[in-house]
């Protein structure tokens, strides 16, 4: 049982449990896209991608001395240094293995994203500590990441009005997602001086607009399903997954446990991926 939850732990922890959120998520959008390449490739260095930088943010955490307020996750980065290094270092090795597999012209649409995701939590920058920025930036690399460089892999920047329209709920939907984690981390970083939605607006009302964001996010799934962008089975699917991630976003409190937000939270990108995909094969 302790090897099953250390290699349950190294997983989430290591965030290789993300990075495969990043690979759900691309294949949603090659679903509503209807694309018939499954982007393999991209998929791949999005998943190493995603491992390289959110490993490269946790050498950077700052090693507290009161323990009461490390969290299950704190901890285990700061006694598993190694393992973040080393999945670090094997994140960067991926992407460049796998670049050469991909379009070469993709680089001229993650550079920036690169840059934008290290500006988020370098020391020295550090733009996670403005509340604005920190919610908006992670929203946008990951709605750029998963659906808008999927679909111009597919079709080219020649953008119809259901494109934006999926871009539009990817983003509401990160959002959504995001906002939780602003909930988790209230104690954490108000000792760090980062303003978040949760401590400004109180832990109550920054549920209330996740929340909220949820219903705009359903509400551009069933215009998706009225405009014909999917077929029926596929909206069923959004729909089911939807609500769950509703439910989730509801359930959420500054007590909850890590693995909550975790494997529940971030579960719910891997829960849309499998969801779409089960609806497109059967």
């Amino acid at each position: 049982m302790i090897f099953f939850k250390r290699f349950f732990d190294f997983l989430l922890f290591g965030n290789i449990y993300v990075a495969v959120g990043t690979v759900c998520l691309i294949q949603s959008s090659v679903i509503q896209t209807g694309a018939a390449d499954h982007l393999l490739w991209y998929s791949m260095l999005s998943f190493f991608a995603t491992l390289f930088i959110y490993n490269l943010q946790r050498i950077f955490y700052t090693v507290r001395e009161d323990n009461n307020l490390l969290s299950t996750r704190r901890k285990w980065i700061s006694k598993n240094q190694f393992w973040v290094k080393s999945l670090c270092i094997t994140g960067l090795a991926g992407v460049v293995a796998t670049f050469f597999f991909n379009d070469y012209t993709i680089l001229f649409y993650l550079s920036p994203l690169l840059v934008l995701s290290v500006a988020y939590f370098l020391p020295a920058i550090k733009l996670r500590q403005n509340i604005f920025f920190k919610l908006l930036t992670l929203a946008l690399v990951w709605t750029t990441v998963t659906a808008i460089i999927p679909t111009i892999l597919h079709q080219g920047a020649d953008f119809s009005s259901n494109d934006v329209l999926h871009f539009f709920s990817r983003f509401i939907f990160m959002i959504a997602i995001c906002i939780p984690f602003d909930i988790r981390d209230l104690k954490i970083d108000q000792t760090e001086n980062i303003s978040t939605l949760a401590h400004k607006f109180g832990e109550k009302n920054t549920r209330m607009i996740a929340l909220g964001c949820m219903f705009i996010y359903i509400t551009l799934i069933v215009a998706g399903c009225m405009r014909g962008i999917f077929r029926e089975k596929t909206g069923i699917a959004f729909m089911i997954s939807a609500i769950i991630t509703a439910i989730l976003v509801f359930m959420t409190n500054s007590k909850r446990e890590e693995y909550f937000y975790v494997v529940l939270i971030d579960g719910t990108m891997i829960l849309q991926g499998i969801a779409l995909m089960i609806a497109q094969f059967f």
